[in-house]
């Protein structure tokens, strides 16, 4: 009996086994590149946005600052649950004055002096955890101010087919698509909100996000509660 209960175990072990190949295997497409820049902190960049199963020079989805769920996934959740980017909906406080995490100023809400987004209300860096194909694994995360400023600074921005060509100091490049944002507004053609992991710390239901168009590269404080693309990055090892 022990003999028979082993072998129904290893069938099933294998058999799972065989599953979780298959479907790794029919996501090789959509699993994202390190781009390494040459950049001066070595920081390495995904090759493209953030999504279940997205390819480089798509939009990808969006994601308000720290939340782990993407307007994708919400499809799938009831209508009830389902996150509209409004401060209603929002994960870390109901309004701009009832912040609950996140937050350097009493008269924003629970103060706990963070500027800084945890790991586990990073959507990159928790991506493994919540979904059963690890496309982004814990390697990853969204980057920070300095991360992203370092990539406007140091690399050659070309504008190309309503997004940004984006050439390292080493040649290498990556592409960032205008893909707009969602929450006040419709999104914008070939405007582009990419989110920081940081936090603005004079008025903190803002965090800074990086916009761009045809015309401008610029920093936004953004409110909170908005959908914005994520770039995901990771350091070498």
């Amino acid at each position: 009996m022990n003999k028979l209960r082993y072998i129904l175990l290893m069938l099933l072990a294998t058999t799972l086994a065989t599953a979780n190949a298959q479907t790794a295997k029919g996501f090789e497409k959509y699993m994202p590149k390190a781009v390494d820049l040459g950049l001066p902190s070595g920081t390495l960049w995904a090759d493209r946005n953030m999504a279940v199963n997205d390819q480089p020079g798509n939009g990808g989805v969006y994601y308000s600052w720290g939340s782990i769920v993407s307007s994708d996934e919400d499809m799938d959740r009831p209508i009830e649950q389902q996150h509209r980017f409004t401060w209603r909906k929002y994960e870390h406080g109901s309004s701009k004055n009832a912040l609950k995490k996140y937050c350097t100023d009493s008269a924003f809400g629970t103060k706990d002096d963070k500027t800084q987004l945890d790991p586990a209300d990073d959507a990159a860096a928790t991506y493994a955890k919540n979904h059963k194909t690890p496309i982004w694994d814990a390697s990853w995360h969204i980057p920070t101010e300095k991360e992203f400023a370092e990539l406007i600074e140091k690399c050659k921005w070309t504008w190309q087919n309503g997004g940004y060509k984006i050439v390292g100091p080493n040649g290498n490049s990556i592409y960032l698509p205008g893909a707009g944002w969602a929450g006040h507004t419709s999104p914008y053609d070939n405007t582009g909100m990419y989110w920081t992991s940081t936090l603005c710390p004079e008025f903190p239901c803002y965090a800074y996000a990086v916009m761009f168009d045809e015309d401008f590269i610029t920093w936004n404080n953004t409110n909170r509660n908005i959908g914005c693309s994520v770039r995901p990055v990771k350091s070498k090892k």
